[in-house]
């Protein structure tokens, strides 16, 4: 879930780290939305690998967001980007996972429409 969520934000800013870093209002949705995905996953019964990471993200939101802060300023960042076909086909699956439960993804969609908006205007 992370990985998708942290992708769609490096699309949505076009790469460019300091200014997802500077976006607390994005780095904040991005954090509920990796929440929102672990959510779909524990209503299909798939267990949380590593576990900790979903506790850290529901527990310490605002840690979790500092930590992001920081990661997107330090030049490694651009290091993890996924190529964007491969965020998009794996955004499609959990699109068909969502689907199969009703747990709310507010953050999620509105993120996933906002990274599709740039990856087609593109």
């Amino acid at each position: 879930m992370p990985v998708i969520a942290l992708n769609f934000v490096t699309v949505i800013h076009e790469r460019q780290m300091k200014k997802i870093a500077g976006d607390d209002k994005l780095l904040r949705q991005m954090i509920a939305a990796m929440d929102e995905g672990f959510r779909v996953l524990e209503a299909l019964r798939y267990p949380l690998t590593p576990a900790a990471q979903a506790s850290l993200i529901r527990k310490r939101p605002a840690l979790m967001r500092l930590f992001m802060k920081i990661h997107h300023r330090m030049p490694i960042s651009r290091l993890v980007d996924g190529p964007v076909g491969e965020i998009a086909a794996l955004s499609r699956v959990f699109h068909l996972w969502k689907e199969q439960t009703r747990v709310p993804t507010p953050n999620w969609v509105d993120l996933e429409k906002r990274f599709n908006a740039k990856v087609n205007r593109s």
